[in-house]
């Protein structure tokens, strides 16, 4: 039979836990564990894709049951039958299940009846659930005492990229390892060695690119580098990024120089090479971010050549670049591209909306550096004065220098001094009152920024009995951010107060949960409120009973129906409130 071709990923994946890349606190770990026997009944393997969660799953089971060891071994030979059926995925007593095909609870009951009997033919029977986050919450609690108490040599291994929807019952049952996302100079290291046994022809700063476009994930970068393989210019920056799809960078270098040098003819030219060369609107952004990015390191004179996303060729161009440019400008960018991405997406020309955008950060670009040009103004005239400033004086040469003043000049000099007096005493005069004008209009002013608020207060109090209370026996005495007084009448002081919750609710309705309120008490002064027509003296004397006139007939009043009673005779308690609830007096009392 002809030799069947082995994808990178499968071909190189570790045999042990020292082979293992990026993940070498969990190796040190699982090693301990099987230096000292202490083998958990269950493990959680969660982390990114390509991160080792499977192989180290693989490597477990070897080093439990590696026959040329009597007992578990963190070196598995890799050579005897039991090793290679582990690695070929075909042994009897290591039993891989894939979660998203088997989620119903008739899986897992089968897991459990099988994992009763004893191993065949190794020490340990492994179970290794790929994807357990997809079972389902049945399934899941059809699992939690199989993996608290599994019979003995039983060993769960469960997988997973979401441990976020595995149960907190399940997590809390198991030995919980965070896989991390590989690091881009280890996966390059990799690479590396993958590419001299297979005697690949490769650029270094091609490996370095695909390091770094694999977003940690090992298992893409091998494939990229099988894939780069066919090629027969080999592994080369260029056929890196026309097989991802990326915008070159020498076209995305002459997009930025137009924007530097405020030239949209070669902006827009510059946009019709990308477009023709088969490159939509959102790689091109994604692109000018990256380059963005990297502007801004250069700007910043750093040197880390692992944060740069662009090659090495293209460094000293964005060097020339990163001198003619400040940061502002390069943030304003980013502000503005940002932003971009939905409306390109949604809209049906997204071609004119990224032009229409670039073109409006040739504008910014125009402003900053006018503000720029004044900021460099006004620090050269801060300069010039202070260098005015430090020039020595000598006070003698001056006094020799200057003539005195003849008898003449004198005199002109005093008539002056007194007609200046005169001014700034009548200045003096004006400003006083203008300050006295300013004080009583802020008093007019605060009283009725005082009256507004309290009848915005009463007009939103639910209850009408309530807003009838407040409106007649109490008001607005101060209000500020922090907290509102509310002066009360005192006889109805208690009334009032029992009615604070209702008070404090429409307070914080309508200017926020971090008002206090708060109650004085003071005799108000409520003989006009508010929206309340004065009344007139006549008018009082009008509201008085009027006799009532019939023709021809004449009523003699009766003796004993009323009685006028004057204002200074006593009344009973209930008359005198109902006449202090509406601030009133009494005028007369029938009985």
């Amino acid at each position: 039979m002809p030799n069947i071709h082995k994808p990178f990923h499968q071909k190189y994946r570790p045999n042990n836990l020292d082979e293992l890349v990026g993940q070498k606190f969990i190796s040190i770990t699982l090693k301990q564990a099987l230096l000292t026997k202490k083998i958990a009944p269950a493990y959680l393997f969660n982390g990114p894709r390509g991160t080792g969660k499977t192989s180290s799953a693989r490597i477990f089971a070897k080093s439990l049951n590696c026959q040329a060891f009597d007992q578990p071994t963190i070196t598995p030979c890799c050579k005897c039958d039991l090793c290679r059926q582990i690695t070929d995925g075909s042994a009897l007593d290591i039993i891989e299940i894939d979660a998203a095909s088997n989620t119903g609870v008739e899986n897992i009951r089968e897991i459990i009846e099988r994992a009763r009997f004893a191993p065949t033919q190794a020490r340990w029977k492994v179970y290794v659930i790929d994807e357990c986050h997809m079972l389902s919450t049945a399934a899941s609690n059809a699992l939690l005492k199989t993996i608290e108490e599994p019979p003995s040599r039983v060993v769960f291994i469960l997988a997973t990229t979401n441990p976020e929807r595995v149960l907190n019952t399940i997590q809390s049952r198991c030995q919980k390892f965070d896989f991390r996302k590989i690091s881009p100079s280890d996966i390059f290291q990799h690479l590396s060695e993958i590419a001299e046994k297979e005697s690949i022809k490769y650029e270094v700063q091609a490996l370095k690119m695909i390091a770094k476009r694999s977003n940690g994930g090992m298992r893409d970068a091998q494939s990229l580098l099988e894939q780069l393989n066919l090629l027969p210019e080999g592994i080369t920056i260029n056929n890196i990024q026309n097989l991802l799809g990326e915008v070159s960078e020498s076209e995305l270098t002459n997009l930025i120089k137009s924007l530097v040098e405020n030239n949209p003819e070669l902006l827009i030219d510059s946009c019709n090479k990308l477009y023709d060369a088969g490159n939509e609107p959102l790689q091109i952004i994604i692109g000018l971010l990256n380059i963005t990015r990297d502007l801004l390191l250069h700007t910043a004179n750093n040197k880390y050549s692992d944060l740069y996303y662009t090659s090495d060729e293209f460094r000293d161009e964005l060097d020339k670049i990163s001198k003619t440019i400040n940061k502002s400008t390069i943030i304003n960018w980013h502000n503005n591209l940002r932003n971009i991405e939905y409306q390109i997406k949604s809209s049906d020309n997204p071609r004119l909306w990224f032009e229409i955008h670039l073109t409006g950060l040739l504008h910014s670009q125009e402003i900053n550096s006018f503000e720029n040009k004044q900021e460099s103004k006004n620090n050269t005239t801060e300069e010039k004065h202070e260098s005015r400033k430090n020039i020595p004086i000598n006070k003698e040469n001056i006094s020799d220098e200057i003539p005195k003043p003849s008898i003449q000049e004198e005199k002109t000099h005093k008539e002056l001094i007194e007609k200046k007096d005169e001014k700034l005493e009548k200045f003096e005069v004006l400003e006083k009152e203008s300050i006295e004008n300013i004080s009583e209009n802020n008093q007019n002013n605060h009283g009725s920024n005082l009256k507004d608020k309290w009848e915005l207060i009463l007009s939103k109090v639910e209850l009408p009995s309530t807003r009838m209370l407040l409106s007649q026996q109490a008001e607005l005495e101060s209000f500020d951010s922090e907290k509102i007084t509310i002066a009360l009448s005192p006889n109805w002081e208690s009334m009032i107060k029992s009615r604070k919750v209702i008070i404090e609710n429409t307070i914080k309705k309508i200017f926020g949960d971090g008002i206090i309120l708060n109650f004085s008490t003071k005799q108000l002064n409520k003989n006009n409120p508010t929206n309340t027509p004065e009344i007139t003296q006549n008018e009082v004397n009008n509201f008085r009973p009027i006799k009532k006139i019939e023709s021809k007939t004449k009523i003699e009043p009766k003796t004993n129906s009323s009685t006028k009673i004057s204002n200074e005779e006593t009344y009973d308690d209930s008359s005198k409130n109902l006449a202090n609830f509406f601030n009133g007096e009494i005028i007369d009392l029938d009985e």
